[in-house]
């Protein structure tokens, strides 16, 4: 097969990704390149601003582009590709806690993910927006959601901060992160949706998810019939509920069986607009986005960009 790029291929390698998991996968990772034959150069950034700053520099000279981390570090690399024109592919290779970006679009192993690089073509997917009275907030390639998703991140966050090896068993500090909001209140949240054939729907959601893949908060099937290539983002709700019922969503949620519980509602729009009550806070594939708009309610838009992202797929 020819390949569209010029080896070797730059790959930076997010040392932090997975509370540390992606630095100790950097033999592995070496390793599949070098039995697959792919010629490659490898750098590890010091710090966020310094992968930002390796990204933009790669992006305006590069057909392709590998990351190796998390969700967040493609989010943070597609950010810069994106500012710099989009032209450059973007390659995966998922060495976070989560990964549900890379599994999403079949690359969840490393083997799979190497083989992309070595043999994939340029995908374009659709890239998500979070925008306020017209001004863009933030990008989003998975999802990006309010209420429990926003609750448990942080919760995560900060117990990384005082115990970082407590912060590397995600299901248990899941656990803990959703018991944790609703024991401060922190959930449900009022809001307003608007978007979709159902038109408006108004409540208290403990969860609302927009979606442009599948899989989230660590293999979730949230929302079964999402594509990164269909110009749609699918929103999944999650009606105020109590905590032991919310296991259960979980539970049918791991395999997609999800959307017949009474709590549950999905449905697909170009665009969702969501009213709430005040500030707000905002999860896009693992980071927080802070939404201000100063006092009384204030409007989130949710839409996309159609295909601006070039994502190597095997």
């Amino acid at each position: 097969m020819t390949r569209l790029y010029v080896p070797p291929i730059p790959v930076l390698l997010n040392p932090s990704a997975g509370a540390g998991r992606a630095s100790r996968m950097r033999a592995r990772l070496e390793s599949e390149l070098k039995r697959q034959g792919i010629p490659y150069t490898l750098t590890v950034p010091e710090s966020e601003a310094g992968l930002r700053e390796a990204t933009r520099r790669l992006a305006a000279a590069e057909r392709v582009i590998a990351g190796a981390g998390g969700d967040s570090t493609f989010l943070i690399m597609a950010e810069e590709i994106l500012k710099s024109g989009g032209r450059a592919a973007l390659g995966l290779v998922g060495m976070g806690s989560s990964n549900d970006i890379p599994s999403s679009l079949g690359l969840d192993t490393i083997e799979a993910a190497c083989r992309a690089l070595g043999e994939g073509r340029p995908r374009g997917i659709d890239v998500g927006v979070v925008e306020r009275d017209g001004a863009r907030l933030g990008y989003f390639l998975g999802q990006a959601n309010l209420g429990l998703g926003v609750a448990v991140n942080r919760y995560v966050a900060g117990l990384a901060a005082r115990r970082p090896r407590l912060a590397s068993r995600q299901f248990l500090d899941g656990f803990f992160g959703v018991r944790e909001a609703y024991r401060m209140g922190r959930i449900p949240v009022a809001m307003r949706i608007e978007g979709g054939e159902a038109g408006r729907v108004e409540g208290s959601f403990v969860a609302a998810v927009f979606a442009n893949t599948p899989l989230w908060a660590t293999g979730l099937r949230i929302a079964p019939e999402a594509r990164p290539d269909d110009g749609l983002l699918d929103l999944c709700l999650i009606e105020a509920c109590p905590f032991r019922r919310l296991l259960r969503i979980y539970a049918a949620a791991r395999k997609g069986r999800h959307a017949d519980l009474p709590e549950v509602r999905l449905r697909c729009s170009k665009k969702f607009e969501v009213k709430l009550a005040g500030p707000a806070f905002v999860q896009t594939d693992g980071e927080i986005l802070e939404v201000g708009g100063g006092e009384g309610s204030q409007t989130i838009a949710f839409g996309l960009l159609p295909s601006a992202l070039n994502i190597l797929l095997p």
